[in-house]
């Protein structure tokens, strides 16, 4: 962003408490965390369920902030130290609006191409795929790590530089209007839905709530000049379509994934090596590719043909797309495998989890050629509402089918994976149920030898990252 701060603070509507020095000075750059504020910067005083940012706007001034964006009064003590140092600060009724319409304004700033993305698995995946295949061709920006929502997302739009060519935003939900309202701020002009799942059940209901949610990015799309990339074996691929209007609305489809005879970019020919990834032959347009993949698992196969098939739709030659997408590296919590002091390797997937992820997870973890053991250390899942007992319950029932020799369950949730492993025909010897990820770190240190493999995966708030902790690579 490159703001004057008279224009930030109109585009903001903001009411004046204390004048700037000078009006005209740019501000570049904005942040909630005062220990993080730039020179001439501006600093958004958030109010969370722990921390008032109201408390740091004396540190954010001291730090150099040209701009202190409030929505309650500051103690006078803070106001005659902004006067001093010639800061302005700018009261409005809610600071989260704020900073979208800060951001929205910045997004007319910038010519770039934008692909929005979401999908109940995978989004941060294909929005890495995706970013990683553009770059190849444009000067491409996009979403870091988790800052997918309705602080992150504008956030991100407002750090993409004004020369930026190409701006992948991922949009996270957790109820119905949210991403609307996020598409509201980065208008992408395609959009992609890598699939419907149960996650966020829990808030919405019903998958075909889910479907509808999603659907907000599809009619976020401008008519007559969008592209909506959709799974061409997706169950509510139609109903997207028919919700959003896109026909009527003269937005292009285009079908990824799946049988070749209905979709417009797809793979064949898929093969693993030892350690899960894959190799394949993409299609599209008539042409076919060899084409390789760091990132493990068959799931990914389908994420790369979204990313694929968003590159090819700004002309991007299917030989380029492989190559750029041969590039794409594992992100943390996400499949990327580590090696242990012990020896043993830790398939890291332990940033979130559904009964889709974690079946793909254990397809994985499967497909690994070792001489050891193959051990899973399967958590909680959190969002999936009155399905969640059907959920754990199917992902216990993917483990007695799946090549496990051995599976350490973690919290009160993932005992029903326990007990329907067991059901399944798993032997109760090899199932261990713990309370939490110490526990669970104990008992996976009193197994595992030097030749296993070892995959930690379920929700974020169950901790199971903490295995990943003193990797060696």
């Amino acid at each position: 962003m490159d703001f004057s701060i008279e224009t930030a603070v109109r585009r903001i509507g903001a009411r004046i408490v204390v004048e700037p020095s000078s009006p005209l000075s740019r501000v570049s750059s904005i942040t909630w965390d005062s220990r993080a504020v730039e020179q001439g910067g501006a600093f958004l005083a958030l109010k969370g369920a722990r921390v008032d940012g109201h408390d740091f706007a004396g540190a954010a001034i001291a730090a150099g902030a040209a701009l202190v964006i409030v929505t309650d009064d500051l103690p006078e003590q803070a106001l005659a130290f902004a006067r001093e140092a010639g800061c302005c600060i700018a009261r409005v009724p809610d600071a989260q609006q704020a900073l979208s319409a800060l951001a929205s304004a910045w997004r007319e700033e910038l010519s770039a191409h934008v692909v929005g993305v979401t999908g109940s698995v995978g989004k941060t995946t294909t929005r890495g795929l995706a970013a990683q295949v553009l770059s190849a061709r444009f000067k491409t920006e996009s979403t870091k790590g988790n800052f997918n929502n309705e602080l992150g997302l504008p956030l991100t739009v407002l750090t993409a530089p004004k020369d930026c060519e190409a701006l992948v935003v991922e949009m996270g939900m957790d109820g119905r209007g949210q991403i609307a309202r996020l598409a509201a701020v980065a208008r992408p002009e395609r959009a992609i839905i890598t699939n419907v799942g149960t996650a966020h059940l829990e808030y919405l209901g019903t998958r075909e709530n889910i479907a509808r949610a999603k659907a907000e990015i599809a009619e976020a799309l401008p008519d007559g000049e969008g592209v909506a990339f959709l799974a061409a074996d997706g169950e509510f691929t139609d109903f997207i379509i028919e919700h959003a209007r896109l026909a009527e609305r003269g937005i292009r489809v285009v079908r990824f994934g799946g049988e070749g005879h209905a979709s417009d970019v797809y793979a064949t020919e898929v093969a693993f090596d030892a350690e899960g990834r894959p190799t394949f032959v993409l299609h599209a347009q008539g042409e076919s590719c060899a084409c390789a993949l760091k990132l493990r698992g068959a799931h990914n196969v389908q994420n790369a043909c979204g990313a694929a098939a968003i590159g090819l739709s700004y002309g991007m030659s299917l030989p380029d797309v492989c190559h750029a997408l041969a590039g794409a590296q594992a992100q943390a919590g996400r499949q990327a495998l580590l090696r242990m002091p012990e020896g043993y390797r830790l398939l890291d997937d332990a940033y979130n989890a559904s009964p889709e992820s974690m079946a793909a997870s254990l397809s994985v973890l499967s497909s690994f050629s070792t001489s050891g053991s193959r051990i899973a250390v399967l958590g909680d899942m959190g969002e999936l509402g009155s399905a969640s007992d059907a959920g754990h319950d199917s992902v216990g029932r993917a483990v007695a089918g799946a090549k496990i020799d051995a599976l350490i369950c973690v919290g009160p949730k993932s005992r029903r994976i326990a007990h329907a492993a067991r059901a399944a025909g798993m032997d109760p010897a090899r199932i261990q149920e713990v309370d939490d990820a110490g526990a669970a770190r104990e008992a996976l240190s009193r197994i595992v030898r030097a030749d296993d493999v070892v995959l930690a995966k379920a929700s974020h708030c169950m901790g199971l990252s903490k295995l990943a902790e003193g990797a060696v690579d």
